[in-house]
């Protein structure tokens, strides 16, 4: 009875983590490659490459256009559009999308994210523990706003309003933050508590 069991987990697991993903990008692509293909289909005649390539020149053009702005989306978000987004459109993404949010956090680097000032990663001592938690806005003389997410995710957690001569705090890096949510706290530095507020 138990290897029937492990038979079905197998076979669930590997349908809902592999092939249905393999799927949705198949699909996915299908979508795109059909709403590409007049203008593949209008390059290819124009510079006649069907003479060259032969008849797969529309799916060969189709897939390059394909590849050509997934390169440049990711040039645009990556190099720039990423970097230069302000706080208010930022938050309103990443209400609606909120594993968008820890995505950018991997692919942006720390000084970079430094100069965005948008969330602050904090270790927030209360009573005897301490918190993963960002600082997400200092604007008001003597209190500030924190958000404590709950781990493995970002979705969800608890915002506080603290008085700023009450908040006790070290300082960690974004990627310090990140790890720890995603691990349910495993891999932090023990060096990071020999900071001071």
């Amino acid at each position: 009875m138990n290897r029937y069991r492990l038979i079905i987990r197998y076979v669930v697991t590997g349908t809902l983590f592999v092939v249905v993903p393999i799927l949705i990008l198949l699909i996915l692509f299908g979508k795109a490659l059909t709403i590409l293909m007049p203008l593949a289909h209008a390059l290819t005649h124009k510079f006649n490459l069907t003479t060259v390539l032969g008849p797969a020149a529309v799916l060969l053009v189709s897939s390059v256009l394909i590849l050509l702005i997934s390169f440049l989306s990711g040039y645009f978000i990556v190099n720039g559009f990423l970097k230069q987004w302000n706080n208010k459109f930022e938050a309103t993404l990443f209400y609606h999308f909120p594993s968008f949010q820890m995505m950018k956090y991997r692919f942006i680097s720390e000084a970079d994210y430094k100069k965005q000032n948008f969330w602050q990663p904090i270790l927030l001592k209360d009573d005897k523990i301490y918190n993963i938690a960002f600082i997400t806005d200092k604007s008001q003389p003597n209190f500030m706003s924190i958000y404590i997410p709950d781990a493995p995710k970002m979705d969800a957690g608890e915002v506080r309003y603290m008085l700023t001569k009450d908040c006790e705090y070290i300082p960690i890096t974004m990627k310090e933050a990140m790890n720890g949510i995603r691990n349910f706290g495993k891999g932090l530095d023990p060096k990071v508590f020999s900071k001071t507020a």
